[in-house]
């Protein structure tokens, strides 16, 4: 298990970017999907006959409906966590050289599968810590054991002499030479197992907006800040996603959406078992607006909740499609309070691009993906052993997934209750 920490939020003008170092590996949990979806489905299959009965089995289709492309969808959001660790070989004075392990700089954010072969998006400032220079992080490192190794035995000198003491063993050569940085980017899939870790590669990232970093004059940033990045673990025939082509034809004022991720309010949630944190959880909002960036690139505005561990969360519209990641939500004017219901999305123009500079392109070609439609598409009909036995397919090509096997005991236990 990893240790304890402090955490951190990246700041913007009006605005948060969703990125929080924390102390442990986080995972999420949400409510089965397939228990509404059941329920509103044995309902539905009544004979209903009057124009009250009709307008009501219409809503109740709807909703079977927005419920299976939310429960299609879940497989293929998984959880991106980034660990960098530096162990010091420090010389304090004249004593012994000692090896110490710094505080590691731990934090976690949301991606998604766009191709069967692990191909996943996400924010560019979810990956940023693995990217960062290892000479950066030396020096934070170094700064950070020195204080709390050798700082402590200089108690006793007055002031000025301490600090200088302190600068001496900081700038020493040979500690500075004997630090050794780690990177480590991992993902898992929602299984519910805490040992199910991937390694993963940048494959293609553009960084975040940095305040400090743009034109002091005004004018977009050269080179652009969009906060993208495509990883890639190993794998084939895993979830899949389908992507929307552009937001100028797949978007409208007014649409209702979906964002599914793991936020760090469910990850830290003290009452919630490890197991129960591996699943995304869902919001549910509409698009409010659309906005420029500093990019002078056309985001969208939306009140959908979203939190810290939501970056890089794929934002649906209610037919399964990507439209947007989350990306960043406004703040008081201090910076220090999240305002709700002014929350923003990346464009999934942006994740088309980058994929297209790659030579990427995005699929749902996955064996899996195909023999897990089909069991939303038998389920949503009523047939519940035919979806079983696509479900149970689907299991065997990518085992564990929490949302197949919710499924699975949720069909059975619907098929055991029928007159």
């Amino acid at each position: 298990m990893l240790g304890r920490g402090g955490m951190r939020e990246d700041c913007m003008e009006r605005g948060i970017v969703l990125r929080r170092r924390t102390s442990h590996r986080v995972r999420s949990g949400l409510t089965a999907i397939f228990g509404t979806l059941g329920l509103a489905l044995f309902s539905s299959l009544l004979v209903l006959t009057s124009p009250v009965f009709a307008a009501e089995f219409s809503l109740k289709r709807d909703d079977q409906i927005r419920s299976a492309q939310i429960a299609r969808v879940l497989p293929a959001v998984v959880g991106i966590l980034t660990e960098v660790r530096g162990t010091v070989k420090l010389r304090c004075g004249t004593g012994a050289v000692q090896t110490v392990e710094a505080t590691p700089d731990r934090e976690s954010g949301t991606g998604f599968l766009i191709h069967p072969d692990g191909w996943i998006a996400t924010n560019g400032h979810v990956v940023l810590p693995v990217q960062k220079p290892e000479a950066e992080y030396a020096t934070e490192f170094l700064e950070q054991v020195v204080k709390d190794t050798c700082g402590p035995t200089l108690q006793k000198l007055p002031a000025n002499q301490r600090d200088a003491r302190l600068k001496a063993i900081r700038t020493d050569p040979a500690n500075r030479r004997g630090v050794t940085v780690t990177k480590r980017l991992e993902v898992f899939l929602p299984t519910g197992d805490p040992k199910d870790y991937y390694p993963a590669v940048v494959k293609a990232s553009s960084p975040p907006i940095d305040p400090d970093l743009l034109p002091k004059g005004g004018g977009r940033p050269d080179p652009p800040m969009l906060d993208a990045a495509l990883i890639k673990i190993e794998g084939a025939n895993l979830p899949t996603v389908k992507l929307a082509q552009s937001i100028r034809t797949a978007v409208a004022l007014g649409q209702q959406i979906f964002i599914a991720g793991y936020p760090g309010v469910v990850l830290w949630h003290p009452f919630l078992s490890q197991k129960a944190r591996m699943d995304p959880s869902v919001t549910f909002g509409r698009v409010s607006a659309f906005r420029l960036d500093v990019n002078e690139r056309e985001i969208i505005q939306t009140d959908a909740p979203i939190s810290w561990g939501n970056s890089g969360g794929p934002a649906f519209d209610m037919a399964g499609e990507v439209i947007g990641l989350a990306t960043f939500i406004s703040t008081s004017l201090e910076g220090d309070e999240s305002i709700q219901g002014f929350n923003f999305l990346i464009p999934i123009d942006t994740i088309q691009a980058m994929a297209e500079q790659l030579g990427l392109t995005p699929s749902t070609d996955s064996a899996f993906t195909r023999a897990w439609d089909q069991t939303v598409a038998a389920f949503i009909a009523g047939n519940y052993q035919e979806a079983i036995t696509h479900a149970e397919a689907a299991d065997q090509i990518v085992p564990g997934l929490s949302e197949v096997r919710r499924g699975i005991a949720r069909m059975r236990a619907l098929i055991g209750a029928r007159p």
